[in-house]
């Protein structure tokens, strides 16, 4: 995989912020100060799967994957039309067999063979395994219960539901093929930091 320039800066199509700028106000890993993350969770840039592994072992679950209408703000970014579907791949990490991540992808149609390769396994190991694929910057925001994703990834907290969770996000390109993959971190990932 070749890394663009990961820095961005700004906001994405969809409105989320580039890392670059944001991170002097997201708190440094204190347990409580962000919901279930560190500064080094949102800045990582290489694959968070391997990076989780390194807190212990880690499972990829499949939720789904199949033909779904993207998010308002995902379809900016991919330039998707109001009312179409497209390709939706949505996983949980877990570490220690606790859910630490929520993943989320949304792919155009030139991407489906990538996510046929990945199958079962993290889309990271195509992702990062392919020279031929492109990663784009990292975008951040803090999700409440008005964003879709803050209602998915919350299902799998247990207990005490976060009001707000750290997400970030970054587009990978393969020749037409567009993958915009989504990372919500959930309360148990700051064990992992």
């Amino acid at each position: 995989m070749r890394l663009r320039n990961r820095k961005a800066r700004g906001r994405d199509a969809g409105g989320w912020l580039a890392l670059i700028g944001v991170l002097s106000c997201v708190p440094s890993g204190k347990p409580g100060a962000e919901p279930g993350v560190a500064r080094a969770w949102l800045r990582a840039t290489g694959s968070l799967t391997a990076r989780l592994q390194q807190s212990g072992p880690t499972t990829v679950q499949l939720l789904r994957q199949g033909l779904f209408q993207p998010h308002r703000d995902e379809r900016r970014v991919l330039h998707l039309p109001v009312g179409g579907v497209t390709l939706v791949r949505e996983v949980v990490l877990r570490v220690q067999g606790r859910v630490a991540v929520y993943a989320h992808t949304v792919a155009n149609r030139a991407a489906l063979k990538l996510l046929r390769r990945a199958g079962r396994r993290p889309l990271a190991t195509v992702l990062f395994a392919d020279p031929r694929v492109k990663a784009g910057p990292l975008y951040y925001r803090r999700i409440d219960a008005r964003h879709p994703l803050h209602r998915a990834a919350t299902a799998w907290c247990g207990g005490a539901v976060p009001r707000r969770l750290a997400a970030r996000r970054a587009l990978f390109t393969r020749g037409a093929a567009r993958l915009l993959v989504t990372e919500v971190f959930l309360p148990w990932a700051r064990v992992c930091a």
